[in-house]
């Protein structure tokens, strides 16, 4: 993929966390809930989204910081230091449920416990199948 039309997808996807931030904060205003973690957690997808609209007009600001950018991405290191990362947080998130979930059964709070431990299979479903995807285009 053209490093600027994957530029160009980032920034897409920063305007929809923009996007469902806000619809999510206005959505707990209006229906007045008194769950505040649906507005926090709002607030915090609008933040990320003009964080990363920042920072794609920092980068896309002249040529030489996109080549910079684009060197310091497809370098050999930084793929395997990023992909290493999103392994070992897949698999704390894994075992970080799956404790929580026997936590939560012990304490009776079978409804919580089977959602969480709903995520943590559908987690490993989409793992699963990604990676029967991918194995057969590589």
């Amino acid at each position: 993929m053209d490093f600027r039309k994957k530029l160009r997808t980032r920034l897409y996807l920063a305007i929809s966390y923009i996007v469902i931030g806000a619809v999510m904060i206005a959505a707990s205003f209006i229906t007045k809930t008194t769950n505040e973690f649906v507005s926090s957690f709002g607030f915090a997808l609008l933040l990320i989204g003009i964080v990363r609209i920042r920072n794609h007009f920092i980068i896309t600001k002249n040529d030489e910081t996109i080549k910079k950018q684009e060197i310091a991405e497809t370098d050999e290191r930084n793929i395997s230091i990023a992909n290493r990362a999103k392994s070992l947080s897949f698999t704390l998130y894994v075992f970080a449920a799956s404790i929580t979930v026997i936590v939560l059964q012990i304490l009776e709070m079978g409804e919580l416990a089977s959602v969480i431990g709903f995520t943590v299979c559908a987690l490993i479903i989409i793992y699963w199948i990604s990676y029967f995807i991918i194995r057969k285009k590589s």
